[in-house]
């Protein structure tokens, strides 16, 4: 750093001493330069982030309050801008290698720990032995997510993970449990768009709100290394994030913790604040090419926004609930029409609401609905990587433009590596090109960024069964059901694969759990009175009887008959699910299930529609 451009942000530091929340936008704001100007220039010149460079000139103006003033430590930390004393004391620790008080007892000491910037370079050198294990946030965190090349840190630190654990809503009302994990899911995202550190995704992390699990125990079942928690106040007139960051391996090490406070009325610089922050703190560095956005958002929009989100998020599976989500997102919309999230959720929340209905026109109308949000989201906002999810899926669904699709989920993935569904949906795309070891491949990646996700869980499974691994699937699906011992999906899947297998009473074993699962007592007690063969009929029997319009899955439909050998049957619903564009149709033409049909002039048809290869 020159020495001018030092001097000048060490006094700018000096003057707003006292400030604690005194950061980033506070100094780039006093030097005329932008966020990102500054976060480069600091970067390249000193290998360190501006809040650790802060946090420094903090600390040694604390180490010279502390020589000549007569004043405690704790009188000292607020004088420094800390907010803690006790975070006070464990960074002086850290950074100094000794505590605030012992510092105060040594007169002598002080001749060693020189304040000033050429002291610092001179005495970080006289003292690096000494301090190698008390540097503790400047090492481990350069380590874990700056990639420092020697073999001692590259054995210990590599492949760094991070899940983030679902804020808790500690307001006055317990009512701002939407903007806590707005916030939660805003952080991940920061997170996420680093790529040399793997991330969990939010549908893992959400599983443990409010479990009261241990740290390790957390830590081993994600397979992270770093869990970051936290909790937001709220009050009538102002919000606090307070979050720390914990190393629970081998012994549970807080290595670092803060507190974001904003005014109510300006939610999203409060989100935009608190995630792009603990992003730079945990990898103390900003990508190069990263832009920040700061595009103001009225404050009511963004609050609806949120609700919406929320809503979407945790009530994918109730109609009314999406329903209501959309309410809000069209809200937030009508209050900021140029606010891009807003339209990514509502193109998402049609197709939640598709997967909850019968009426297949519907689904059209729905679908095209989702286009057009997603559109305007794009319009917007090319930096979303979840705009290009989206539409990655909708080329797959609606317009079965599968080089599309996987365009689109690539440049997802590169705004955002740890993107849970651009790697489902390549996993997609593998499957209908016939590529099913890197469907399976794309699928396991999923899993690792999102570990206690049924859902995910069960597609790796079937992929395996798709590609004929039947002891694999079903060994994928036994572990998605030990974790998760009533979610139908699995049951379902597996019952198809032991029936495929040749263990026909296993399967029909899980398929009367389902039956249990959904509260299907009259088809569950078939299987005990009657044939399997003739429950299939039963089955076939109800859901068959709507106008294929209504038809709920008409490719599910498929699969049944073919348990029954009825080939015509199966390719009559087939057709149904090809006239309808049914969105599970290209992924399960590919199912064991149909491979009696292979040599069918009507299915090759459908498959050739459809764009889907099979492996010769």
């Amino acid at each position: 750093m020159s020495e001018v451009f030092s001097n000048k942000v060490e006094q700018i530091v000096l003057t707003h001493i006292q400030n604690e929340k005194f950061g980033v936008n506070d100094l780039a704001s006093e030097l005329g330069l932008s966020r990102s100007q500054v976060l480069r220039k600091v970067k390249a010149t000193s290998g360190k982030s501006i809040n650790q460079f802060i946090r420094e000139i903090r600390l040694q103006k604390g180490a010279e309050l502390l020589r000549d003033k007569d004043l405690t430590a704790s009188e000292i930390a607020y004088q420094v801008g800390f907010s803690s004393p006790s975070y006070f004391n464990k960074c002086f620790l850290d950074y100094f290698g000794t505590t605030p008080g012992e510092y105060k007892k040594q007169p002598d000491l002080g001749n060693s720990l020189v304040v000033g910037r050429e002291g610092r370079g001179k005495n970080r050198r006289q003292r690096k032995t000494a301090l190698a294990g008390g540097l503790f946030v400047m090492i481990i965190l350069a380590t874990y997510f700056m990639g420092v090349n020697n073999n001692s840190s590259q054995s210990k630190y590599s492949g760094a993970s991070i899940a983030v654990l679902p804020l808790l809503d500690l307001s006055e009302n317990n009512d701002k449990e939407y903007l806590a994990d707005g916030i939660t899911e805003a952080i991940t995202l920061e997170l996420s768009q680093n790529e040399s550190i793997r991330v969990i995704s939010r549908g893992s992390a959400m599983k443990y709100k409010g479990e009261t699990k241990l740290y390790s125990e957390v830590a081993k079942e994600l397979g992270v290394t770093l869990l970051l928690e936290g909790s937001l106040l709220s009050s009538k007139d102002t919000l606090r994030v307070v979050v720390q960051l914990i190393e629970p391996f081998p012994e549970e090490k807080h290595i670092w913790a803060n507190s974001y406070d904003q005014g109510a009325a300006n939610i999203l610089e409060l989100v935009h604040n608190v995630s792009s922050e603990i992003a730079e703190e945990i990898f103390s560095v900003v990508k190069p090419d990263q832009k920040v956005r700061k595009k103001k958002v009225d404050a009511e929009a963004y609050d609806l926004y949120l609700r919406g989100r929320h809503l979407w998020n945790s009530q994918r599976t109730r109609y009314y609930s999406l329903q209501k989500a959309l309410e809000y997102l069209d809200k937030s919309i009508e209050k900021d029409p140029g606010f891009a999230p807003a339209y990514v959720t509502l193109a998402e929340t049609y197709l939640a609401i598709n997967t909850l209905i019968l009426d297949n026109e519907e689904k059209f109308r729905n679908r095209e609905n989702a286009r057009k949000a997603i559109q305007k989201a794009y319009a917007l906002d090319q930096s979303l990587a979840e705009v290009y999810t989206t539409q990655a899926n909708l080329a797959g669904k609606m317009d079965w433009d599968w080089e599309l699709m996987k365009d689109l989920a690539a440049k997802a993935l590169k705004l955002d590596p740890s993107n849970v569904g651009a790697h489902l949906t390549l996993s997609n795309y593998y499957v209908v090109k016939g590529a099913y070891k890197w469907a399976i491949d794309e699928a396991a990646t999923a899993e690792a960024l999102d570990p206690v996700n049924p859902a995910v869980g069960c597609v790796v499974a079937e992929r395996y069964y798709i590609a004929g691994d039947f002891e694999k699937a079903i060994e994928k699906y036994n572990d998605v059901i030990e974790l998760n011992p009533n979610y139908g999906f699995a049951y379902n899947g597996i019952g198809f694969v032991y029936f495929k297998a040749g263990f026909p009473d296993k399967a029909v074993e899980a398929w009367q759990k389902l039956q249990s699962i959904l509260g299907n007592d009259e088809l569950g007690k078939c299987y005990d009175d009657y044939a399997f063969q003739d429950c299939f009929k039963f089955y076939l029997s109800k859901a068959k009887q709507n106008e294929p319009r209504f038809c709920s899955n008409p490719v599910i439909i498929s699969t049944v008959e073919m348990l029954i050998d009825d080939e015509k049957g199966a390719l009559e619903y087939l057709d149904i699910a090809y006239r309808y564009k049914n969105e599970d149709l290209p992924v399960m033409l590919t199912y064991p299930d149909f491979y009696a049909l292979h040599a069918s002039s009507a299915f090759q048809e459908i498959a050739k529609g459809v764009g889907v290869l099979f492996p010769n």
